[in-house]
Protein backbone atom coordinates (compact mmCIF):
# COMPACT_ATOMS: atom_id res chain seq x y z
CA UNK A 1 0.00 0.00 0.00
CA UNK A 2 1.29 3.35 -0.34
CA UNK A 3 1.74 6.11 2.27
CA UNK A 4 -0.25 8.83 0.87
CA UNK A 5 0.79 11.22 3.04
CA UNK A 6 4.69 10.53 1.82
CA UNK A 7 3.57 10.73 -0.96
CA UNK A 8 1.81 13.96 -1.34
CA UNK A 9 5.04 15.05 0.60
CA UNK A 10 7.35 14.11 -1.81
CA UNK A 11 4.92 15.60 -4.87
CA UNK A 12 4.81 18.99 -3.42
CA UNK A 13 8.58 18.81 -1.63
CA UNK A 14 10.77 16.49 -3.95
CA UNK A 15 13.83 15.62 -1.89
CA UNK A 16 17.18 16.16 -3.32
CA UNK A 17 18.47 14.10 -6.21
CA UNK A 18 21.04 11.40 -4.21
CA UNK A 19 22.52 8.92 -6.50
CA UNK A 20 23.90 6.87 -3.26
CA UNK A 21 20.05 6.16 -2.01
CA UNK A 22 17.39 4.24 -3.65
CA UNK A 23 14.07 6.29 -4.20
CA UNK A 24 10.86 5.38 -2.12
CA UNK A 25 7.60 3.39 -4.17
CA UNK A 26 5.84 6.75 -2.68
CA UNK A 27 8.99 9.04 -4.72
CA UNK A 28 8.36 7.36 -7.63
CA UNK A 29 4.88 7.84 -7.68
CA UNK A 30 4.97 11.28 -6.83
CA UNK A 31 7.72 12.12 -9.98
CA UNK A 32 5.31 10.33 -12.61
CA UNK A 33 2.49 12.68 -11.34
CA UNK A 34 5.01 15.59 -11.61
CA UNK A 35 5.79 14.61 -15.10
CA UNK A 36 2.34 14.10 -16.13
CA UNK A 37 1.75 17.63 -15.09
CA UNK A 38 4.33 18.87 -16.73
CA UNK A 39 3.43 16.92 -20.01
CA UNK A 40 0.13 18.46 -19.73
CA UNK A 41 1.17 21.89 -19.68
CA UNK A 42 3.64 21.16 -22.59
CA UNK A 43 0.79 20.02 -24.77
CA UNK A 44 -1.33 23.02 -23.65
CA UNK A 45 -3.75 21.03 -21.60
CA UNK A 46 -5.42 21.88 -17.99
CA UNK A 47 -4.47 19.47 -15.26
CA UNK A 48 -7.16 20.28 -13.77
CA UNK A 49 -9.89 19.14 -16.40
CA UNK A 50 -7.51 15.97 -16.69
CA UNK A 51 -7.54 15.22 -12.93
CA UNK A 52 -3.50 15.32 -12.58
CA UNK A 53 -1.37 16.79 -9.83
CA UNK A 54 -3.25 17.91 -6.83
CA UNK A 55 -6.60 18.28 -8.70
CA UNK A 56 -7.12 14.53 -8.41
CA UNK A 57 -7.44 11.71 -6.08
CA UNK A 58 -3.47 10.52 -6.06
CA UNK A 59 -2.36 13.76 -4.72
CA UNK A 60 -5.38 16.00 -3.79
CA UNK A 61 -6.97 13.26 -1.63
CA UNK A 62 -11.24 12.05 -1.39
CA UNK A 63 -13.31 13.73 -3.41
CA UNK A 64 -11.38 14.68 -6.46
CA UNK A 65 -11.70 13.05 -9.54
CA UNK A 66 -9.67 9.22 -10.32
CA UNK A 67 -7.80 8.49 -13.40
CA UNK A 68 -6.33 4.95 -14.42
CA UNK A 69 -2.91 4.56 -14.78
CA UNK A 70 -1.66 1.45 -17.15
CA UNK A 71 1.30 0.82 -15.55
CA UNK A 72 3.19 1.29 -12.01
CA UNK A 73 5.54 4.23 -11.80
CA UNK A 74 8.00 2.11 -10.11
CA UNK A 75 8.44 -0.03 -13.41
CA UNK A 76 7.87 2.64 -16.19
CA UNK A 77 10.48 5.35 -15.01
CA UNK A 78 13.90 5.39 -16.56
CA UNK A 79 15.79 4.63 -13.20
CA UNK A 80 19.75 4.28 -12.09
CA UNK A 81 21.82 1.72 -10.67
CA UNK A 82 23.09 2.61 -7.09
CA UNK A 83 26.46 3.37 -7.50
CA UNK A 84 29.18 0.42 -8.47
CA UNK A 85 31.42 0.57 -5.55
CA UNK A 86 27.97 -0.50 -3.39
CA UNK A 87 28.21 -3.46 -4.84
CA UNK A 88 32.03 -4.31 -4.08
CA UNK A 89 32.31 -6.72 -1.69
CA UNK A 90 33.93 -10.46 -1.58
CA UNK A 91 30.97 -11.95 -1.44
CA UNK A 92 29.50 -10.35 -4.18
CA UNK A 93 32.74 -10.68 -6.46
CA UNK A 94 32.29 -14.55 -5.54
CA UNK A 95 30.62 -16.41 -8.87
CA UNK A 96 27.95 -18.97 -7.59
CA UNK A 97 29.06 -22.83 -7.64
CA UNK A 98 27.83 -23.98 -11.05
CA UNK A 99 24.14 -25.43 -11.69
CA UNK A 100 25.23 -28.15 -14.19
CA UNK A 101 23.72 -25.76 -16.80
CA UNK A 102 26.21 -24.54 -19.60
CA UNK A 103 26.30 -20.87 -18.86
CA UNK A 104 26.99 -20.62 -23.11
CA UNK A 105 23.28 -22.01 -23.95
CA UNK A 106 22.44 -19.24 -22.01
CA UNK A 107 24.04 -16.67 -23.38
CA UNK A 108 23.69 -18.15 -26.74
CA UNK A 109 19.64 -17.72 -25.66
CA UNK A 110 20.40 -14.17 -24.87
CA UNK A 111 21.99 -13.56 -28.07
CA UNK A 112 19.51 -15.22 -30.37
CA UNK A 113 16.77 -13.61 -28.40
CA UNK A 114 17.91 -9.91 -28.27
CA UNK A 115 20.12 -9.66 -30.53
CA UNK A 116 19.03 -11.34 -33.55
CA UNK A 117 18.90 -8.41 -35.60
CA UNK A 118 21.90 -7.36 -35.07
CA UNK A 119 24.78 -7.33 -37.61
CA UNK A 120 27.56 -9.54 -36.53
CA UNK A 121 25.67 -10.73 -33.14
CA UNK A 122 27.49 -12.09 -30.47
CA UNK A 123 27.83 -15.70 -30.11
CA UNK A 124 27.40 -17.23 -26.77
CA UNK A 125 30.94 -17.34 -26.04
CA UNK A 126 31.46 -13.92 -26.84
CA UNK A 127 28.71 -12.65 -25.19
CA UNK A 128 29.67 -14.15 -21.77
CA UNK A 129 32.91 -12.27 -22.09
CA UNK A 130 31.14 -9.32 -22.81
CA UNK A 131 29.15 -9.54 -19.50
CA UNK A 132 32.44 -10.09 -17.29
CA UNK A 133 34.49 -7.49 -19.10
CA UNK A 134 35.73 -4.24 -17.04
CA UNK A 135 35.99 -2.22 -20.28
CA UNK A 136 33.21 -2.35 -23.49
CA UNK A 137 33.55 -0.92 -26.95
CA UNK A 138 30.88 1.27 -27.93
CA UNK A 139 29.69 -1.19 -29.94
CA UNK A 140 29.41 -4.03 -26.98
CA UNK A 141 27.97 -1.58 -24.41
CA UNK A 142 25.41 -0.57 -27.44
CA UNK A 143 24.69 -4.86 -27.47
CA UNK A 144 24.37 -4.58 -23.45
CA UNK A 145 22.31 -1.72 -23.39
CA UNK A 146 20.11 -4.01 -25.83
CA UNK A 147 19.63 -6.77 -23.99
CA UNK A 148 18.62 -5.12 -20.61
CA UNK A 149 16.50 -3.12 -22.64
CA UNK A 150 13.83 -6.31 -23.29
CA UNK A 151 15.14 -8.86 -21.52
CA UNK A 152 12.98 -11.14 -19.24
CA UNK A 153 12.44 -10.34 -15.72
CA UNK A 154 13.25 -14.49 -15.21
CA UNK A 155 16.44 -13.99 -17.03
CA UNK A 156 18.15 -11.68 -15.04
CA UNK A 157 18.26 -13.93 -12.24
CA UNK A 158 19.67 -16.85 -14.59
CA UNK A 159 22.20 -13.94 -15.46
CA UNK A 160 23.84 -15.47 -12.25
CA UNK A 161 22.27 -18.70 -11.48
CA UNK A 162 22.90 -20.09 -14.75
CA UNK A 163 25.14 -17.86 -16.71
CA UNK A 164 27.52 -18.23 -13.72
CA UNK A 165 28.23 -14.21 -13.08
CA UNK A 166 28.92 -12.63 -9.58
CA UNK A 167 26.59 -10.23 -8.40
CA UNK A 168 29.77 -7.63 -9.07
CA UNK A 169 30.16 -8.55 -12.75
CA UNK A 170 26.18 -8.61 -13.04
CA UNK A 171 25.97 -4.93 -11.20
CA UNK A 172 29.11 -3.73 -13.14
CA UNK A 173 27.41 -4.95 -17.06
CA UNK A 174 24.42 -2.65 -16.05
CA UNK A 175 26.73 -0.01 -15.22
CA UNK A 176 28.40 0.14 -18.20
CA UNK A 177 25.17 -0.64 -20.28
CA UNK A 178 24.23 3.04 -19.17
CA UNK A 179 20.62 1.51 -19.14
CA UNK A 180 17.93 3.04 -17.09
CA UNK A 181 15.14 0.09 -17.48
CA UNK A 182 13.38 0.30 -14.39
CA UNK A 183 12.68 -3.97 -13.67
CA UNK A 184 16.66 -4.50 -14.25
CA UNK A 185 17.88 -1.80 -12.31
CA UNK A 186 15.57 -2.18 -9.19
CA UNK A 187 16.46 -6.12 -9.64
CA UNK A 188 20.72 -5.29 -9.45
CA UNK A 189 19.66 -2.79 -6.48
CA UNK A 190 18.40 -5.24 -4.19
CA UNK A 191 22.12 -6.58 -3.77
CA UNK A 192 23.53 -2.96 -2.90
CA UNK A 193 25.24 -3.04 0.70
CA UNK A 194 25.85 0.09 2.65
CA UNK A 195 28.91 1.90 2.39
CA UNK A 196 31.48 -0.45 4.78
CA UNK A 197 29.26 -3.03 5.06
CA UNK A 198 31.32 -6.57 4.00
CA UNK A 199 28.38 -8.76 4.70
CA UNK A 200 25.08 -9.10 1.90
CA UNK A 201 22.91 -11.84 1.19
CA UNK A 202 24.22 -15.27 -0.64
CA UNK A 203 24.59 -14.49 -4.56
CA UNK A 204 21.85 -17.51 -4.75
CA UNK A 205 19.56 -15.83 -2.94
CA UNK A 206 17.06 -13.59 -4.66
CA UNK A 207 17.93 -13.79 -7.78
CA UNK A 208 14.60 -13.16 -8.99
CA UNK A 209 13.40 -10.18 -9.62
CA UNK A 210 11.39 -8.28 -6.30
CA UNK A 211 7.82 -9.43 -6.25
CA UNK A 212 5.66 -7.81 -8.48
CA UNK A 213 8.21 -7.29 -11.54
CA UNK A 214 8.21 -10.75 -12.96
CA UNK A 215 6.99 -10.37 -16.57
Amino acid sequence: MLDHKALRAAFFNPPPDDPDREPTREELWARAERQAVEACLRWGGDPKAEGLGEHGALIGGPGKPMRRLTSFPERRLRRRPLPLVRFDTPRARTRPPALGRDPVIFFEHLSAAHLAGYPNRPSGIALARIFRSPELSPVERDQLWHIFACIRCRDLGHLIGWGGLSVYEAARAVHLSGTRCADVVAWINQFAVPLGTSERSSPRESLMPPKGTAK
